[in-house]
């Protein structure tokens, strides 16, 4: 199953039912929304809500943390949350999963920590591919997951792919798969 890790939506770009042709168009059968659950709840393609706050609804599986103190971390830990938060944020004491957008300094990760790739564009970014690649190398597929992170990324969806698949490479189909559903169904329980 291939899963769009994070997007938003920011009226008055693309309608949501535009991103949902887009989706399938591209062999995507899931995303994961970055926003109020009432804004994702009649989209079926929307199979989990990253929420800003630990809140009970099907929907939600982990929380953003902007600021991730002790207190917080405590809450959504409390509430059985997944954790995400700025790579910059990292390290941060706790044994929840934890989903980190972007990449931190090091490699030397836990292993209930996931990258969440995002900050693709065209034209491909030398340093960013072969940080990219690093952080493949080193900490392997079932580690990273493809995040557009549309409309906010400043391209297009198909465009953020594009770059993202540019930066990737020839790989074998299983990686790809991974990289594009696979931990992220595993991370967000698809």
């Amino acid at each position: 199953m291939r899963i769009d890790a994070q997007h938003s939506f920011n009226p008055p770009a693309q309608s949501l039912e535009w991103y949902a042709k887009i989706l399938a168009r591209n062999k995507f059968e899931a995303s994961v929304y970055f926003g109020p659950v009432a804004d994702a709840a009649p989209y079926p393609f929307i199979r989990r809500v990253i929420a800003s706050e630990p809140i009970r609804h099907s929907l939600v599986r982990s929380v953003f943390l902007a600021d991730p103190t002790p207190a917080a971390i405590a809450a959504v830990e409390q509430a059985g949350h997944n954790i995400e938060a700025p790579a910059s944020a990292w390290p941060m004491q706790t044994g929840a999963p934890v989903a980190l957008h972007g990449f931190p300094e090091s490699t030397g990760l836990p292993d209930n920590v996931v990258i969440k790739l995002t900050g693709f564009r065209l034209p491909a970014d030398p340093a960013r591919t072969a940080t990219f690649r690093r952080f493949l190398r080193e900490l392997g597929p079932d580690r990273l997951m493809f995040a557009s992170d549309w409309p906010l990324a400043g391209c297009t969806w198909k465009e953020t792919l594009a770059a993202f698949t540019q930066a990737l490479g020839a790989m074998p189909i299983e990686i790809r798969e991974q990289l594009l559903g696979g931990t992220a169904a595993r991370f967000y329980g698809l």
